[in-house]
């Protein structure tokens, strides 16, 4: 009975030991679901996050491509812009080049006008770049190209001017010398010799004005003189000008009797002409001319009573004594400026200076005519000027006297016509580089000497160096 009974509770025992474990295992397995659940849930948060953030990413990426892109298509737009305003840039630059710069460079360069700026870029910024280089290169070959040009058409004009001055300028000597000759056949003091007198002196000043055109030509003065003294370079330059009355030099003997190189003589008359020209046409009084010495050589002192130069006009007149070249011929300015040229021609020739800064005491311009000592010649000798006095004495029919020892005192020249002395021709100078018209036998560019100066000479016995005298009007 017992047995059953203990049978039946072990079955019983084992059947809830079986659900008990079952219950344990149904409870495990739930756990473990739910834990991997939990998990799956987790992930799946995990994921959600990630995709979140992954789609935030790809978002935040997505506007700073499209903000990249705006900046780039703002600045491919500003780059555009850029590119237009260069290209108008450099479209106004040609336009600047075409229509401003070339033309100043003609202007210039071509036809001659001064005061003109040659203007540089239209825009600034553009200095230094290929198109500033590109444009210089233009200007230089036009200014090139312009040079070349001038320089071909004034040699041949050049050429051209002194051929015709050359025969021009013979014939006037050979006319002016015939009209001396029939001056030294006449009485003195003749109505006939005053006329012959009166033709001399147009000639004189034609001469002069062929020799301002043959020095701007390149050329010589066209004569070759023998040693003068001071005295006779002032008298034979005021004779070349209208005014010469007006001209009043006072010299001392020692002074007015210094000797010049005769291969300088014609220069510094011409020059002292073009001072003396300039100073009686700008001034109604008289022009005032003294010889003064200095530590380095001699002045001729040019001083007038008229209008002093302005600053500009002294800035001018310094700018056009310092040049040095020839000038073109093809652009010559008024034949009333070319007084400074002429001048600054001879000066860079043959070694003199000539300065017109400085204000006469009179009021008007003071000019100063260096020569150096080295410019200074010896004259003839006692023996050729005596031979020369007996050519003279001899060709008017007047007798050979014994001559006296020369006298001294201070001299003034004489309104009259100014006088000139005979002096024996020299070859040309070598140095000129062209065949040099007939030399006369007395000098063709003053006037002719005065009978009545040499008959008084004669009676006085006098040796003289300077021109004779005359008394201010």
């Amino acid at each position: 009975m017992i047995e059953p009974l203990v049978t039946t509770a072990a079955l019983l025992g084992g059947g809830f030991a079986a659900s008990a474990a079952g219950l344990v295992a149904q409870t495990r397995a739930k756990r473990a679901a739910n834990t991997r659940a939990g998990q799956l849930q987790e992930r799946l948060r995990a994921s959600e996050q990630a995709v979140t953030l992954k789609t935030g990413e790809l978002e935040e990426r997505a506007r700073a491509a499209e903000q990249a892109a705006g900046r780039r298509a703002d600045d491919l737009a500003e780059r555009l812009r850029e590119a237009e305003r260069h290209a108008a840039a450099l479209s106004a630059e040609i336009e600047h080049l075409a229509k401003v710069r070339l033309p100043a460079l003609v202007d210039t360069q071509a036809r001659g006008h001064r005061g003109i700026t040659l203007p540089g870029l239209l825009d600034d910024s553009l200095e230094g770049m290929p198109v500033d280089g590109h444009h210089r290169t233009v200007l230089d070959l036009c200014s090139e190209a312009i040079g070349l040009t001038r320089e071909s058409i004034g040699l041949a004009a050049r050429a051209s001017v002194r051929d015709l001055v050359d025969e021009a300028q013979t014939y006037l000597v050979r006319c002016q010398m015939a009209v001396i000759d029939e001056m030294n056949k006449v009485p003195e003091a003749t109505a006939f010799q005053q006329g012959l007198m009166n033709i001399d002196h147009p000639l004189t000043r034609s001469v002069h004005t062929l020799q301002r055109l043959r020095i701007l030509a390149g050329s010589w003065p066209g004569l070759q003189r023998a040693d003068c003294t001071f005295a006779e370079i002032v008298e034979s330059a005021r004779g070349r000008i209208d005014a010469y009355q007006r001209v009043h030099y006072t010299h001392e003997p020692i002074s007015g009797g210094v000797w010049v190189e005769g291969r300088v003589v014609e220069p510094v008359t011409i020059a002292l002409t073009e001072l003396l020209s300039n100073a009686a046409s700008y001034s109604d009084g008289k022009v005032l001319v003294e010889v003064q010495q200095t530590q380095t050589g001699w002045v001729v002192v040019v001083d007038d009573s008229g209008l002093n130069m302005s600053p500009q006009q002294r800035t001018e007149a310094e700018r056009l004594l310092a040049q040095q070249t020839v000038l073109d011929v093809t652009t010559v300015p008024d034949t009333l400026s070319l007084g400074f040229p002429v001048i600054g021609r001879l000066m860079a020739a043959y070694g003199f200076r000539v300065d017109v800064s400085s204000t006469s005491p009179y009021g008007g311009v003071r000019a100063v005519l260096n020569v150096p000592r080295e410019l200074l010649g010896s004259g003839p000798t006692e023996e050729e000027q005596r031979a020369e006095r007996r050519e003279a004495r001899a060709a008017m029919g007047v007798p050979v006297l014994d001559e006296a020892p020369a006298g001294g005192g201070r001299t003034e020249s004489s309104v009259g016509l100014p006088q000139r002395r005979r002096r024996r021709p020299r070859a040309a100078d070598p140095a000129a580089g062209r065949v040099a018209e007939p030399a006369p036998q007395q000098d063709p560019e003053a006037f002719s000497e005065g009978f009545a100066g040499l008959a008084a000479a004669i009676r006085d016995g006098e040796d003289q160096h300077t021109e004779g005298e005359r008394s201010d009007d």
